[in-house]
This record gives structure tokens, C-alpha cells and sequence, in this order.
């Protein structure tokens, strides 16, 4: 039986620019979307989410692969024959095997080498609509007197939700494109390490634009965690927080048992101070709660 971790996750930012956009002139400009009613939801990429692991995830200790000048990773694996050749790059590089990597294989009509990445992400999304806040600095220039004023589009005091599904069983495993078989190529041991690495980059989440000036802390402060069958991500629609600061419970404990059939396991995490029906939350899910933290470190067990 196939086994997936589904992670459903609310952070609360201060002041922000985490994810830019192109820039006009003098103007730096927030990643948004814009609803059918004509709102501006701030939102952080799904790539720049996935750097943000891989960033913290180097900071804990875990080795990066390198690129060269033309930005294509320098793989160390000596064998040419694709099926060896994939085996030992999941062997020596662990963010290749977590994040997924394509390689085009010299010599006409073969295809590339391609991982399916094991830990997809969904853009992170604000809860409330972009206000229209921008914060200004001045940018120096040479023979220029005070310099030009630019404009920095900025996020502010709001909530921002976003999900993480894990393939626990393609962790350190080959999987045939073709049959779907699924071929460990790494001891449990060393799996365990990277499971390990990459539930504590989500615990301990360092990323985003502007941090010189514009630091913030992306560390989740609201997780409900699922042990699943099937890779669904069912909290993508289901974190919502109202105007006053509270969790809609009522739509997560329909989630939980609309999908009770894929779901084996969950737990749910908070951190304290952050949420106004904070009380409420800790009697809703009952012995199923604990802090973000010990309910991060549960996916370990779940491997």
C-alpha cells in the first residue's frame, strides 16, 4: 500500500515583499493574483517555495548539488547506461532525489534521465486581499545628490496558506514511468536522514525577497497533517481564517471525513498566541493536537 504525507500549513507575515515580480522602472512589484471580484491575493511561487526548502535544507547540513556556468547541475555519477546511471544519482545526491532533476543523455533518440520529484508544493497563498501598502527606499547613484526614490509593494499583517504532499515510498526509490514499480536504490537508514532534512527545513523555513531590509519569519504556525493513500491534496481549499484572527474548523473537520477513506493517520499542530479561537482549535481536535513542531516531527515516524 502506497503511502503519502499530506501537509496543509498557515503562516502569519509581518511586513514583506517575499516574492517579486517584474519590475518596472522604479517600482518593485508583489506577486499577486487577482479573484473574479477584482481582489489582490499575495502570493510566493511554487519554484520559490521549493528554493526556500532547499535553502534551509542546505543550512541544516544537507549538501547541494552544484551547477556550472550555464546553470546545469554537475552530477557525479560515472556510469553512461541510463537505469545505473539514475540509481547513483539518487545515491549521491539527496536534493536531486527529493526535488527531482532532468538530465538530456548524449546520443540521438534517447530520452532524458527525469525525476519525478517526490515533494510537490502549492504556491503560497495570502488569506486576505493585498491592500495596496508599498514601503520606499532610496537607490544611490554616482554624481547624484540623494538618489532615486523606488517603490516596494509590500504584504502586511496578514496569513498565508499553502500545502506540501510527500511520496514517502519514491523517497530513495526508482520508479518505472512505465509500470509504476517502485525500486529502493538507498538503505533506510539514509532515507530516514533525508526525511529528516526535509521536515526540519519546513520546521525551521528561512527564504524570501528583500530579507536585508524586509525580514520575516516563514515558519508555519498552523499544521494539519495527514498519513494518506493516495497523494490527493485535500487542504488546498480548506484553511481559511476569518477577519478576527480564527481558523474555519468547521470546513476542516468536513475535509477530514470527506476523505476519512484515504486517510490513516493525522495530527494537527498550533503555535500559541497566533490565532484568536485558539481555545476552540485545541478542543476540536482533542488528543490529535499538539505544537507545530511535534507535529512536524510525526511525518518521521511515518516513513
Amino acid at each position: 500500500m502506497r503511502k503519502f504525507v499530506n501537509l496543509g500549513y498557515l503562516t502569519k507575515v509581518n511586513i514583506d515583499n517575499l516574492n517579486s515580480s517584474e519590475n518596472p522602472g522604479n517600482l518593485i512589484v508583489l506577486k499577486k493574483v487577482q479573484d473574479s471580484k477584482g481582489n489582490y491575493y499575495v502570493y510566493v511561487s511554487g519554484q520559490a517555495l521549493r528554493y526556500y526548502l532547499k535553502e534551509t535544507m542546505n543550512q541544516l547540513g544537507m549538501p547541494l548539488t552544484k551547477l556550472d556556468k550555464s546553470g546545469e547541475y554537475i552530477i557525479e555519477a560515472s556510469s553512461e547506461e541510463a537505469t545505473e546511471r539514475y540509481g547513483e544519482i539518487l545515491k549521491e545526491h539527496p536534493d536531486l532525489d527529493l526535488l527531482g532533476f532532468m538530465e538530456a543523455v548524449k546520443g540521438a533518440g534517447k530520452m532524458a534521465l527525469r525525476r519525478w520529484s517526490p515533494v510537490k508544493v502549492s504556491p503560497m497563498i495570502s488569506i486576505y486581499p493585498w491592500k495596496g501598502e508599498s514601503d520606499m527606499l532610496t537607490r544611490k547613484k554616482e554624481g547624484q545628490e540623494g538618489g532615486d526614490l523606488v517603490k516596494v509593494e509590500i504584504n502586511t499583517f496578514n496569513f498565508m496558506r499553502g500545502t506540501i504532499v510527500m511520496d514517502m515510498d519514491m523517497i530513495g526509490s526508482r520508479v518505472d514511468e512505465m509500470s509504476y514499480e517502485i525500486e529502493p536504490v538507498i538503505n533506510e537508514e539514509d532515507k530516514s536522514k533525508r526525511i529528516n532534512y526535509l521536515v526540519e527545513s519546513i520546521k525551521n523555513l528561512d527564504g524570501g525577497a528583500k530579507k536585508a531590509r524586509l525580514l520575516d519569519d516563514l515558519t508555519p504556525k498552523f499544521v494539519v497533517i495527514t498519513k494518506q493513500k493516495a497523494g490527493t491534496p485535500i487542504f488546498l481549499n480548506a484553511l481559511k481564517v476569518d477577519e478576527e484572527g480564527n481558523i474555519n474548523l468547521e470546513l476542516l473537520n468536513e475535509i477530514l471525513k470527506e476523505f476519512e477513506t484515504i486517510i490513516e493517520d493525522y495530527c494537527v499542530g498550533l503555535r500559541s498566541g497566533i490565532f484568536k479561537n485558539e481555545k476552540e482549535i485545541k478542543d476540536n481536535f482533542g488528543d490529535k493536537i499538539t505544537s507545530v513542531n511535534d507535529a512536524l516531527n510525526k511525518i518521521k515516524s511515518w516513513n
